[in-house]
């Protein structure tokens, strides 16, 4: 493969590349040791492991040790959260062959790219899959940081009326046979809960970025499609045996569009039910968060709530924004095909665009496990139902 192929290729996947690397999901090559696949294997196991380990004593700290309904509502979205990035995780895991047809389809869609201009549309879309990744990881990596570090320390240390000296968290839990207030078990505790949020913030990150690559790459593909059918009406493709060769180039390029865009629903359907089943419920509650914190006068918390808050709208909207390029493209060609210059190709290759149009009349969509499609207009509904939420939250804990 040419080496400014591969610059491409890399500078297209490196920033999901990095993120999936983390948490063992990105796809390894066919030709990987025995002694990779088993580090693989073995990084999946600890992530999940460390994503149990905050959820398992969060679940037992609200059902068996708390009683204040406020502080064990307050626990909710944090285990919500987390139970959120075990799914994902286990979706990336449970469709990694899906993952890696998919890079390998990106791969080859580079390395036959031969037209400056097939360049210029694929750099382009690249390039903005690449910039919506890094805004992601940003976002999720800044503010989760935030809230696992600085609201535990502004907290400071309490000290009870018995005397009981308690040391700030960033969760709490019920470890049944530890007292995680007790030297060196908070140290241990403390920075095993700091390597789990590591590994949530990398899961919840790397499904965004993952997306964005995938939905981009296939909106620029989609691009190149339609230049294709334009270019079949020029008038050096008039004779019968051109036009029906480069028709049928077309129809193949149109098959392999759809191929790759089944994977793609594949690997994210499941992903996207999770983000947008679980960001619904935890905007409701920040949102619930940020007026408890406004009414203790907590600025600090009330600030990362905040930013927790526009980080989910961010991830959601992400998702939401990719799906309505992907299916505004897939409408743009179908109304290209409708209203091709038809009469300027031969008669009998005109009639196979009767086909091709059929096959694009219905629009290309990214579904959250075929319950809703992601669009623009998704993203208002989940706001105004977060919004709903609250307020039906609020009426019934005052």
């Amino acid at each position: 493969m040419h080496v400014n192929v591969l610059r491409d290729i890399r500078r297209t996947v490196h920033v999901t590349r990095g993120v999936l690397n983390l948490i063992g999901v990105w796809p390894s090559s066919g030709d990987s040791s025995a002694l990779k696949i088993v580090q693989t294997k073995i990084l999946r196991i600890l992530c999940q492991a460390l994503l149990y380990f905050i959820f398992v004593p969060g679940v037992l700290k609200i059902f068996l040790k708390e009683s204040n309904a406020r502080r064990r509502l307050k626990m909710i979205g944090p285990m919500c959260n987390c139970l959120m990035a075990v799914l994902k995780h286990a979706v990336l895991i449970y469709r990694s062959d899906r993952i890696r047809d998919c890079i390998e389809h990106i791969m080859e869609d580079w390395g036959k790219t031969s037209l400056t201009e097939d360049r210029r549309i694929m750099t382009g879309n690249s390039r903005i899959g690449r910039s919506l990744a890094i805004l992601c990881v940003a976002f999720v990596y800044g503010s989760g940081f935030s809230y696992r570090t600085i609201v535990p320390l502004t907290r400071g240390v309490v000290v009870t009326p018995q005397n009981v000296t308690i040391r700030p968290m960033g969760f709490d839990g019920y470890y049944v046979f530890v007292d995680p207030q007790r030297t060196p078990a908070y140290e241990i505790i403390f920075s095993i809960q700091f390597l789990s949020g590591f590994v949530q913030y990398s899961v919840t990150s790397g499904a965004c970025s993952l997306a964005a690559l995938l939905v981009l790459h296939a909106c620029g593909q989609l691009k190149i499609l339609i230049t294709r059918m334009e270019d079949l009406t020029h008038s050096k493709y008039f004779s019968d045996q051109n036009a029906n060769r480069k028709l049928a180039a077309v129809v193949r390029q149109h098959i392999r569009i759809k191929s790759f865009l089944s994977k793609v629903e594949e690997i994210l359907q499941y992903i996207c039910l999770v983000e947008v089943v679980g960001c619904t419920f935890i905007l409701c509650l920040l949102g619930y968060y940020i007026i408890m914190e406004w009414e203790n006068n907590d600025a600090v918390s009330m600030l990362t709530y905040t930013i927790l808050l526009l980080t989910f709208i961010f991830n959601i909207f992400i998702l939401c924004f990719i799906g309505e390029l992907l299916t505004d493209q897939s409408t743009k060609m179908y109304i290209t095909f409708c209203t091709l210059d038809w009469y300027r190709i031969p008669h009998r290759t005109a009639r196979g665009l009767v086909l091709i149009i059929a096959m694009s009349s219905i629009p290309v969509k990214i579904t959250a496990g075929k319950f809703m499609d992601l669009s623009l207009n998704s993203f208002g509904a989940i706001m105004r139902t977060s919004v709903a939420y609250l307020n039906i939250l609020r009426t019934t804990s005052i």
